[in-house]
């Protein structure tokens, strides 16, 4: 399968001296960036910060080498607005991130760039997205389900290992375990009879709890039920 990629349908003409022209702000689907409009050669899309490392300026004569670098830049630049645009939706992992783009038909190459920009500001950061995960998840999910979550979204696997053996400790896994069993009851509008205590083990087992923190929590969940069914009698 051929790769699609984005890029200019021109290059600049081998005899026609190459001049900056005019810089304005683009508009439609490469709104924000800034496009430079060329003579003798097609327009680029590029970011504030390339015009300034670059030295853009006016006027100026543009030899071919710095010309293709622009091009090499414009590309970045391209993909770095489609990552910021899907950044702008939640926060992704840098795998994820990449995969996405790839989807929308960046060379990887481009992705590469916008990636590095992107850590360059501090807008990737894999380390830190693991552990806010893992810290909001910490006492609502097994250490199973989470590494899962986290690994299906990309996440690097030893980061999420480090970061749940460090903030997940056996208690508050046990007491998600009973969160979850109590859901179970709720919803059973309080039939606890064997039978469903086995299915509320089974139900937490496929939650990523281990069979003995799932019976422990089943028991514990029908105890609070039952407590709490005699209190609202008493």
């Amino acid at each position: 399968m051929t790769q699609m990629t984005h890029s200019t349908n021109s290059t600049p003409s081998e005899h026609e001296p190459i001049v900056l022209v005019r810089r304005s702000e683009a508009a439609g689907k490469w709104r924000p960036l800034i496009c430079v409009e060329f003579k003798g050669a097609p327009c680029l899309y590029l970011t504030a910060e390339d015009w300034v490392q670059c030295g853009l300026q006016m006027g100026m004569p543009i030899p071919d080498e710095l010309y293709a670098e622009l091009a090499q830049r414009s590309e970045v630049a391209r993909a770095l607005r489609d990552a910021l645009r899907l950044l702008e939706i939640r926060p992704r992992f840098e795998r994820e991130l990449s995969q996405a783009l790839l989807r929308k038909g960046w060379a990887q190459e481009s992705i590469d760039g916008a990636l590095h920009r992107l850590r360059e500001k501090g807008l990737l950061d894999d380390e830190r997205l693991v552990r806010d995960r893992v810290d909001a998840w910490a006492g609502t999910r097994s250490r199973r389900e989470i590494r899962a979550k986290l690994r299906s979204r990309g996440a690097p696997a030893e980061l999420v290992n480090q970061f749940v053996a460090a903030c997940v400790d056996t208690e508050q896994e046990r007491e998600a375990a009973v969160k979850f069993a109590e859901k179970y009851f709720r919803r059973a509008a309080g039939r606890t009879s064997d039978v469903d205590e086995r299915r509320a083990v089974a139900h937490l087992v496929r939650k990523g709890f281990s069979l003995s923190v799932a019976r422990q929590a089943v028991q514990e969940a029908a105890r609070r039920y039952g407590e709490q069914g005699r209190n609202e009698w008493a």
